[in-house]
């Protein structure tokens, strides 16, 4: 089952100046699983917000299908089962942290009798039980992250949709959001979100759409990132001197020194045995044996700059691959 699905999505937007329209979006198409955590990932201006935008029925798109939950973007009780944080939501900032949830329960449909029970467990999960009292202009960006998250789930929905969740997070703040997330999805909660941070979005989507000028140019499947560098082994020695790699050189696609140490991409598993017995029969040590994987880092800026070098003109293209919707 689609928790939730994207058909053909086009949308144009008339310039300030010009009556002319520009569009936007060219056919998007994609579907995040119920359960699953989809990344949305892309350069600025490349149409992610307008998506989400259209996902949440704030705009209507030109043409093409939008559907949550089996039921049409904008259908009331859908979105009853949506959560939604924004990339610069506003909050209150004279309201407490308890006034905020209590208002946003109301508006989310959650009966009066059982709001504090929600407020006291959302609070908790998001790692600010201890700030209920507190004014909202006292806090920090972090906390106002998880203030936007405790609103988003305080009715408990069944998807939720994250434009860009660790915009301006510090290390620890971006850790403490990436812990809520991982405790949503494994509650079975289907997590739609953009972002820039690719290390987050590879710890914890399960695929990626990356969408360019508009269009999917392709959907990852993180688990099939490994399978990309299949065969390849990173070796780490200590120990190396120049002069080593003679006699090898045909077993090992690339090599870096630090210092003593070296790290080598052996080019296959068969190739291995050999480059590590060549290792020890020179003197060195053998410190470390990986396999080697592209990161979704690599994949995206790969397909940005050959996106960018594909002329301009001519029939655009979406492509899905390793795990298509």
């Amino acid at each position: 089952m689609n928790a939730l699905r994207v058909e053909g999505v086009k949308k144009s937007f008339r310039g300030d100046l010009s009556l002319a329209k520009r569009e936007v979006l060219h056919g998007v198409s994609f579907a995040a699983r119920a359960g699953e955590v989809l990344g949305f990932l892309g350069p600025n201006g490349a149409g992610k917000t307008t998506t989400i935008k259209i996902v949440l029925g704030l705009i209507r798109p030109d043409s093409g299908l939008v559907s949550i939950l089996d039921r049409p973007a904008g259908d009331a009780r859908a979105m009853a089962r949506v959560g939604y944080l924004p990339e610069l939501p506003y909050f209150h900032p004279h309201l407490s942290l308890g006034e905020f949830l209590e208002f946003c329960g109301r508006l989310s449909g959650v009966p009066r009798a059982e709001l504090p029970r929600r407020i006291e467990r959302v609070v908790e999960a998001v790692g600010l039980a201890g700030n209920r009292e507190m004014r909202l202009k006292s806090f920090s960006k972090g906390m106002l992250q998880r203030a936007g998250l405790a609103q988003a789930i305080i009715h408990d929905p069944d998807l939720l949709v994250l434009d860009e969740p660790f915009s301006g997070l510090d290390p620890i703040g971006r850790k403490t959001v990436r812990d809520i997330l991982v405790d949503l999805k494994a509650k079975g909660k289907t997590i739609f979100f953009s972002s820039h941070i690719l290390p987050d979005m590879e710890a914890l989507c399960d695929r990626a759409c990356i969408i360019r000028e508009g269009i999917i140019v392709k959907t990852v499947g993180l688990d099939d990132l490994v399978r990309l560098g299949e065969g390849k082994v990173e070796v780490t020695a200590r120990g190396w001197t120049p002069g080593m790699l003679r006699g090898v050189e045909d077993r090992v696609e690339s090599w870096s020194e630090r210092g003593d140490e070296v790290r080598l991409v052996v080019r296959s598993q068969s190739e291995l045995r050999g480059v590590i017995e060549h290792i020890y029969r020179a003197g060195a040590e053998v410190l470390e044996v990986a396999n080697e994987h592209a990161s979704l880092e690599d994949v995206f800026m790969e397909e940005i700059m050959r996106a960018s070098a594909a002329p301009k003109k001519g029939a655009r293209r979406e492509e899905a691959v390793f795990s298509g919707f």
